[in-house]
């Protein structure tokens, strides 16, 4: 079997209310700052993280670098509120198969509501909902809550008893018996949704962190991209993978690259080179001195390369979600079509979709007619709600394409649904200051 991430819902999540975020080859969140685009990206990391396993206070609270999302647990609901709510959608051998998670925050981090669920594909209750897994009422204060899993025969499906504290669709491995037919429908299921989810990788490149020697084994990319040598290391050796990086590089650059590799310090750690012919001669250029941009695009090429599991990704390319803040962060515009591109063949070839934000015209203007369906558009409404709406969908949608290019009406603030919603007036600076 295999799963795909098709689609993301927001129902109550930071500052978003009732959105849907359709997940395409490559997705496009545009708006103003404080508009919710980074609230999407938090949603994300949220579903990534729980469906690694661990409790709900390790996934959003711990790891090595403090909470996965601004805020924690606590800050993802929304404010005055003691639960968040997050769900998915992912495509499971043609059968959409949704996931609805509600968190409670408050007085205890657990899990007040969970349902897998799809549609009936055949059969004389084709189209009703066929929960393969659904939670009851909690107790507010129970470490446990009851989940009853589908077992295809008639009346009221069996209960068993799971942990509130963590992802009840992570759990039916060791708690839902696998000794019928219905039973192990629900364990690929389940499976398969988490594969989905977890396949979802967050990449926020810091360049800053990328110029240090990094210890070789250290070699599957982190989301800041500080151990980018390292695994560059790693993917250089698999076939094929070093002329790819190699020919990225050369067409990003403006200079003449004629090698990508590593250097090995007295202590084996690794740092990332590229060779360069200066004055007609060819000088080896550290990562210590590469520019921020020529970073950020490696670690967004590697990323593509990298499915981050025991598989070569040359080879064995896997389903997988790819989201990055602030596409264009360090590329010159020129470039923009040349990331587009690359974005759009990793989508075809390794079965890596994109979601990325972007401020750029030049990235919005490289896009063509039949990538505005996946470009989404983030406002606030006049109660404050982060809403999220697909070009597209505009009432207006054809008019604001032939009024000006893309780009020119992202930056001039036209890309708004409806007229309906409360738009700050623009103010000159002379008037801010007094003058």
């Amino acid at each position: 079997m295999t799963s795909r991430l098709v689609e993301l819902r927001l129902p109550a999540f930071k500052s978003v209310r009732d959105a849907t975020v359709p997940i395409g080859p490559l997705t496009l969140l545009v708006g103003r700052n404080g508009s919710g685009k980074s609230n999407v990206f938090d949603a994300l990391a949220v579903l990534s993280s729980l469906g690694g396993g661990l409790n709900l206070r390790d996934s959003l609270d711990g790891g090595r670098n403090g909470p996965v999302v601004r805020g924690g647990s606590e800050g993802c609901a929304p404010i005055g509120e003691d639960s968040f709510s997050v769900g998915c959608a992912a495509d499971i051998d043609g059968l959409i198969v949704h996931l609805d998670i509600e968190v409670q925050t408050s007085p205890n981090l657990q899990i007040r509501s969970e349902r897998l669920w799809a549609l009936r594909q055949s059969g004389p209750r084709k189209g009703e909902p066929q929960d393969f897994l659904k939670s009851e009422q909690p107790s507010t204060y129970s470490a446990d809550i009851t989940a009853r899993w589908d077992n295809g025969k008639r009346g009221v499906n069996p209960g068993v008893t799971m942990r509130a504290d963590q992802l009840l669709t992570s759990q039916v491995i060791t708690r839902v018996p696998a000794t019928s037919q219905a039973g192990r429908k629900v364990h690929e299921i389940a499976a398969e949704m988490l594969q989905a989810i977890a396949g979802i990788f967050l990449l926020d490149p810091v360049p800053h962190q990328m110029r240090e020697y990094v210890p070789e084994r250290d070699s599957v990319l982190r989301r800041t991209a500080d151990n980018l040598s390292a695994t560059v290391r790693r993917l250089a050796d698999l076939p094929g993978v070093r002329e790819i990086l190699l020919s990225m590089t050369r067409s990003l650059s403006e200079a003449q690259v004629t090698e990508l590799d590593t250097v090995t310090s007295e202590l084996g750690d690794v740092m990332l080179t590229i060779s360069e012919r200066i004055g007609g001669e060819v000088r080896r250029v550290p990562a210590r001195l590469m520019s921020d941009g020529t970073l950020r695009f490696l670690a967004i090429v590697a990323a593509l390369l990298d499915d981050h599991d025991d598989a070569e990704p040359a080879q064995a390319p896997t389903d997988r979600t790819l989201a990055i803040e602030e596409l264009e962060n360090g590329l010159h515009p020129s470039q923009a079509a040349l990331l587009l591109r690359l974005l759009k063949q990793s989508a075809a070839e390794r079965k890596v979709s994109t979601v990325a934000t972007t401020h750029s015209p030049a990235i919005l203007n490289a896009l063509d007619g039949q990538d505005h369906k996946n470009v989404l558009v983030c406002t606030r409404d006049e109660d404050g709600w982060s809403r999220v709406t697909r070009l597209v969908d505009f009432p207006d949608y054809f008019e604001v394409i032939a009024r000006t290019s893309l780009g020119e009406n992202a930056a001039k603030d036209r890309l708004r649904p409806s007229n309906r919603y409360n738009v700050r007036p623009s103010v000159s600076l002379s008037a801010i200051l007094g003058d």
